[in-house]
C-alpha cells in the first residue's frame, strides 16, 4: 500500500511540475538566424563588396587572418568565424534577412553578436557613408538591421532601423573579441510581419582593417501555446482523480 501511494504523489509531483512549466508566463525560444557561428560556412548569408574594392568576409580559424596572414584572436565560439581581410582598400558586407511573425502575445527579442575590432590605421573614420572609394577617408565598422528594399550599403535614416553597433572616434583600434547582448523587443514588435535583413558592414581606405564576427543570434521567447497548458491540466486532473480513487479502494478495503 505505501509504494502505491509513494507512486501516485510521484506521479502528482511530475503533473504538477509539467502544469508548473506550461503556465501562462513560460516561453519557449526561437532563433531567426541561421548559422550564427559560421560553422557550415556562410550557409544563409550573403556577402557583398563594393565594386573596385579587394578583400571579402571570409571563414577564419585560428589566430592568423584570411588573406595577410595578420596575428588575430581565436574565433570564441566554435572553430569559426567570420572576418573581413584585405590587402587593399575596400567595403564589405555580411548579411542575413530574417522576418518576425510570432504571436502578438510574445514575450521578448534579444540580439547577441560578438565581435573583433582589428583596424591596422591610427584612427577611425566614420562619415555617413560605407563607400571607400570617395576622396574622403573613411575606416568604420557597423551593425545595422536595415529594410530588405535598401541598398544594402545603405546608411540612410530610413534604411537603417536599428544601429546596434558602430565604432567611434577614439575608440580602441585594436580589441580582442567583445560580446553585445542587446534588447530588440519593441523594435520588432513594431515591425511584426516584416521581413527585415541584419547587416555587419566594415569599410577601409586608411590601412587594412580586419572586423571578425561569431556567435550571432536573434531570439524571441514566444510563450507556449493555450492548448499545449490546457494539456498539462488534464494531466494533472488525471493524475489527482487517480490517486484519489487508490485512496478510496485502500479504504474500502481496509474497512
Amino acid at each position: 500500500m505505501k509504494t502505491s501511494c509513494s507512486n501516485g504523489l510521484r506521479t502528482t509531483a511530475a503533473a504538477l511540475a509539467l502544469l508548473w512549466s506550461l503556465t501562462p508566463g513560460a516561453a519557449r525560444a526561437a532563433s531567426l538566424i541561421t548559422n550564427g557561428g559560421f560553422e557550415s560556412g556562410f550557409t544563409g548569408w550573403t556577402r557583398d563588396n563594393q565594386t573596385g574594392g579587394d578583400g571579402n568576409f571570409f571563414a577564419q580559424s585560428g589566430t592568423t587572418s584570411p588573406v595577410t596572414g595578420t596575428t588575430v584572436p581565436a574565433p570564441p565560439g566554435g572553430s569559426t568565424a567570420a572576418m573581413t581581410d584585405a590587402e587593399g582598400s575596400g567595403a564589405h558586407v555580411l548579411y542575413q534577412d530574417f522576418s518576425f511573425v510570432v504571436p502578438a502575445n510574445e514575450v521578448g527579442a534579444t540580439l547577441s553578436f560578438s565581435l573583433f575590432i582589428g583596424n591596422r590605421a591610427d584612427r577611425f573614420v566614420v562619415p555617413a557613408t560605407l563607400n571607400f572609394a570617395t576622396t574622403a577617408l573613411n575606416q568604420q565598422a557597423r551593425v545595422d538591421i536595415i529594410t530588405t528594399t535598401a541598398n544594402v550599403f545603405s546608411v540612410a535614416a530610413a534604411d537603417v532601423v536599428f544601429n546596434a553597433f558602430q565604432t567611434r572616434v577614439g575608440d580602441p583600434l585594436v580589441s580582442g573579441y567583445s560580446t553585445f547582448t542587446l534588447d530588440v523587443s519593441s523594435l520588432l514588435s513594431s515591425r511584426r510581419g516584416q521581413t527585415l535583413r541584419l547587416r555587419f558592414a566594415e569599410t577601409d581606405n586608411v590601412n587594412l582593417f580586419q572586423f571578425g564576427v561569431d556567435n550571432v543570434s536573434l531570439l524571441t521567447a514566444v510563450p507556449e501555446p493555450s492548448g499545449v497548458v490546457m494539456l498539462g491540466m488534464g494531466l494533472l486532473g488525471t493524475s489527482l482523480l487517480g490517486l484519489l480513487r487508490r485512496r478510496r479502494n485502500r479504504r474500502s478495503v481496509s474497512a
